[in-house]
């Protein structure tokens, strides 16, 4: 049951956070597990990795988390192994009963998940990977763990710092521990070689579904292209790009050669120059918007308005303060990787506390029932109907759980008037800007070409 509250928080948490959360890649979880992900963005990564994974792993996390008092019932609640390290100031020779409790967890088939990189950052790529994953491994094989496998997994943000954006949870193929293992002591290496030919393999591993770019300025750029060259490719130039495409072109851009990849990253960066300058994005160059699709959009909005509005306006309202606070400690931290932990920590206790005051004030005719009921006014005759008065147990429980559910409902109708808003914007700039097309049309042919130039061979062989 425990297990179960946990996934569904991480689940909500994932929902209520992104707009998007893309998974990509197998992952079979039969048996004995460990899976090494990236780690570019504090609480915010686990969440989204038990979320994908549909399980609740057992997570490794370092030692140092057990000093921040209000985290301990959590961390105790949700299992978490400690971990030691040299610069937190402890000695590792407690991490044998870390490394024993893992290996006892493997040993009863269950999934640990480990971040190799053993802290977070706010690096375009991983930071140098520690080997405790590759020793917990080996460590379980020696003991008679059967079937292991390390399941390497990236973790990416297109903004971390950005509110309801996309992510991706991308699953390499997993290791066979017994057979690496096997082929490396089978070369004669010692035991300090065979881990750090383990690691090897899950560094590759995991940097083939991981961000992996020398800075920031490469990242947006080499991103950037890839979307403009995908969309270029897409039945349906206007479509969100999906994320799991545009990093795995992204990648294969920055392994290309010097050269290739500078040409790459000066086209893109005077294209973006100009969109910027004109208020123009790449769809709107690919495709504009014809009234015809402005018009159909304009009836969508307002159907799911109209169909949404109580539900929506209610949510809104009942959901409003705890927003405002989360967004209001998200501002505090100044380093990107700290913002996701604050608001994912904050909403969780948040959220669910003025979800329970609603509940819990609805009760009686007091003027805070009054209140709550006119936050909530849209249940006021489903109750009536289902258990006849806003009093009671039944009818508190229902506000607990159609608060929340409402709230998405406002999401959604913010969602579509965002649409409308973007479409609306794009039709009357491009008509605005229509003189100046055909010199962004040049630019754009030009990224296009310098990343056909870079030969992709993954981008050709996989349609958007």
């Amino acid at each position: 049951m425990r297990d179960r509250i946990l996934r569904l928080i991480a689940r909500g948490v994932a929902r209520w956070f992104f707009r998007s959360v893309e998974v990509t890649g197998p992952r079979d979880l039969d048996g004995p597990v460990i899976v090494a992900a990236s780690h570019l963005n504090g609480f915010v990564d686990p969440v989204l990795l038990v979320s994908a994974l549909g399980i609740l792993p057992r997570f490794l996390a370092k030692a140092t988390l057990w000093r921040v008092l209000p985290a301990r019932p959590f961390l105790a609640l949700a299992r978490i192994i400690p971990v030691h390290r040299s610069q937190d100031g402890a000695g590792t020779a407690a991490n044998t009963a870390t490394f024993a409790s893992a290996v006892d967890a493997l040993a009863h088939d269950a999934t640990v998940a480990i971040f190799p990189e053993g802290t977070t950052h706010d690096q375009p790529h991983l930071a140098p990977l520690r080997t405790g994953v590759a020793r917990i491994a080996i460590q379980a094989l020696d003991a008679g763990v059967a079937g292991l496998r390390i399941l390497p997994t990236g973790i990416a943000y297109e903004d971390k710092v950005a509110l309801r954006g996309r992510a991706l949870v991308a699953f390499a193929p997993a290791i066979d521990v017994a057979a690496e293992v096997a082929r490396l002591r089978a070369g004669g290496l010692d035991e300090h070689a065979v881990v750090r030919g383990l690691m090897a393999v899950i560094e590759e591993r995991l940097r083939s579904v991981s961000p992996d770019f020398p800075t920031l300025v490469d990242a947006l750029a080499l991103t950037g292209a890839a979307r403009v060259s995908l969309r270029a490719e897409a039945d349906s130039p206007r479509a969100r790009v999906p994320l799991a495409r545009s990093s795995e072109v992204a990648r294969s851009l920055a392994e290309a050669p010097p050269p290739v990849r500078t040409a790459v990253l000066d086209a893109q960066s005077h294209y973006q120059v100009v969109l910027d300058h004109v208020g123009l994005h790449d769809e709107d160059v690919a495709q504009s918007v014809s009234t015809r699709a402005l018009a159909w959009r304009v009836v969508v909005a307002a159907t799911v308005i109209v169909l949404l509005a109580p539900f929506a306006l209610a949510g809104a309202i009942a959901n409003a303060i705890p927003t405002a606070i989360v967004v209001v400690a998200g501002l505090v931290p100044a380093a990107p990787v700290t913002k996701g932990t604050v608001r994912v920590l904050v909403g969780i206790v948040v959220f669910p506390l003025t979800w329970l005051a609603l509940a819990w004030f609805d009760i009686g005719g007091t003027a805070l029932a009054d209140t709550t009921a006119a936050v909530t006014f849209p249940l006021s005759p489903v109750l009536a109907l289902v258990v006849g008065d806003r009093s009671g147990f039944l009818a508190s429980l229902a506000v607990f759980v159609a608060v929340p559910l409402m709230g998405f409902a406002a999401l959604a109708v913010m969602a579509e008037a965002g649409a409308f808003l973007t479409a609306w914007r794009s039709w009357r700039t491009v008509l605005d800007r229509r003189g100046q097309l055909d010199e962004l049309r040049d630019l754009r042919a030009r990224v296009i070409a310098d990343v056909e130039t870079a030969e992709v061979p993954e981008r050709k062989a996989t349609a958007v």
